[in-house]
């Protein structure tokens, strides 16, 4: 299963395209503060914005999608892999397991060490509740950096100009999943961000039966049509809930 936005749309999260999307409100603004070119010659204002983003996520609470998913890991068990776009970790917090889900953009409770230490730090509880009104002090910037070395850190997602690697998202994984899949669903994504489409192309050409859960039409739609699959038009909470009444019949 690879889910997007869409997914997270009933907790009050914005989807990033389309109506009400964060790069459709927000613009070229918005999308060139979520590359790394520019976290790096503007640390602070990148920070403080991701740090505003972090808090919309923990004032979110799982929706009856997140936990539709959770029901249908429970019904396929080690035959379920979770790939997520999403960067809010409501998957989680839903009760998907970790060990069959990849986090293939990272998230915002994550920031690593700029410098050699490997790992995902969770970012300091004292920028809880941070608003993109606030500027970040010398302080609050001493804070945000590595507990090994005292390097600075940057935020643990994948950024508009950046490549994906195994390392730190888990491309090789979620490539070799896709590639042995005999159903690929898609969920609350429009395939807007290549990864999407290129891992449903991936489970396409391996044979794989695509069901496309979305109210709106997009470019992954056509692997269900080419799949002996289908299309469900409508929201992810709906069309989960269809998908599990279908695997739950004799």
């Amino acid at each position: 299963m690879i889910t997007g936005a869409g997914v997270s749309v009933p907790s009050g999260l914005r989807p990033y395209r389309g109506s009400g999307g964060r790069w459709t409100e927000e613009g070229v603004s918005a999308m060139a503060m979520a590359t790394a070119s520019y976290f790096f010659a503007n640390q602070r204002n990148a920070w403080s914005w991701n740090l505003a983003r972090r808090t919309e996520v923990m004032h979110a609470e799982p929706n009856e999608a997140h936990g539709t998913i959770v029901e249908l890991e429970q019904i396929l068990g080690d035959r379920f892999v979770l790939i997520t776009q999403n960067v809010d970790r409501l998957h989680l917090r839903a009760g998907s397991s970790p060990e069959r889900m990849i986090e293939i953009h990272g998230y915002l409770e994550g920031m690593r060490c700029m410098g050699d230490c490997a790992g995902v730090i969770p970012v300091p509880a004292e920028f809880n509740g941070w608003s993109q009104n606030e500027e970040l002090t010398r302080e609050d910037m001493e804070l945000l950096v590595c507990p090994e070395c005292g390097v600075a850190t940057r935020p643990h997602l994948l950024m508009f100009d950046e490549i994906y690697d195994e390392e730190n998202y888990g491309v090789d994984t979620a490539r070799q999943a896709v590639s042995g899949a005999s159903l690929c669903i898609t969920v609350g994504t429009s395939g807007g961000v290549p990864v999407a489409e290129r891992l449903a192309e991936i489970a396409h050409a391996a044979g794989a039966i695509h069901v496309d859960v979305n109210p709106d039409n997009n470019s992954l739609r056509r692997f269900a049509f080419r799949s002996s699959g289908f299309a469900i038009v409508q929201d992810a909470a709906a069309g989960l809930a269809t998908i599990i009444e279908m695997a739950q019949l004799p």
